[in-house]
């Protein structure tokens, strides 16, 4: 009987010291949060601020799971996943971003179709897209990425009103042109129809050109 107070005994003063070691003493404790996979220094400061860990903090007080929640409220956010390394004492964060493809309203725009605002970025080589809802910008996005990639290095910007009504903004030998595109189809078509159209002389100044209907283009 004595054997087995002595044993018991033993093992709770085992575990209040595993448990003093885990929640109070330095030796567990925080000695740096890494943020991995945040695509710019803005977006990389927003995460450490949501992650609010100070350094020394007993590692058995951070939550990786309010860490992680925090961490999805943020729009750019596509994944995230929240780690402790006892024996180097760090919290690694680490992000799967969104990859913006254009400039949405003001806002970034990803292949799946999510708005978002991504701090810090500045991607002047995507294309600015306008459209009444994020379906149609993906549509949109869908006829630049069909475009040759020399055609596509001189769009300034895309707008869609529907399905079928497309518009592009592109800059050819210094000047600003529109062009009504209409559906995404005939694309080979349309491009040479524009090409031919801007080699004739009577049309150096024009600032409009309609291909929606290839076989009969307008020009303004």
């Amino acid at each position: 009987m004595k054997r087995t107070h002595l044993y018991t005994g033993v093992a709770v003063l085992t575990f209040a010291a595993l448990a003093y070691l885990l929640a109070w003493s330095s030796i567990f404790s925080v000695k740096s949060v890494s943020i991995v996979g945040a695509p710019t220094q803005e977006s990389q400061a927003l995460v450490l601020r949501l992650v609010d860990v100070e350094k020394n903090l007993p590692l058995a007080r951070v939550e990786p799971r309010a860490i992680s929640r925090r961490i999805s409220a943020i729009d750019w956010v596509e994944k995230s996943s929240v780690s402790r390394n006892w024996f180097r004492g760090t919290v690694k964060v680490t992000l799967s971003p969104r990859k913006p493809i254009a400039y949405f309203n003001g806002k970034t725009l990803d292949a799946t179709g999510k708005v978002f605002l991504l701090p810090g970025f500045t991607g002047a080589t995507l294309p600015e897209v306008s459209s009444p809802r994020p379906s149609l910008g993906l549509a949109a996005i869908n006829l630049f990425e069909a475009l040759p990639s020399e055609v596509q290095r001189t769009v300034i910007s895309l707008d869609a009103t529907n399905e079928s009504s497309f518009n592009l903004r592109i800059l050819r030998d210094g000047r600003a042109i529109s062009i009504s595109w209409g559906e995404n189809e005939q694309n080979e078509l349309k491009l040479k129809v524009i090409d031919a159209l801007l080699a004739k002389p009577e049309n150096k100044k024009i600032q409009r050109i309609d291909v929606s209907a290839p076989h009969a283009p307008i020009v303004k």
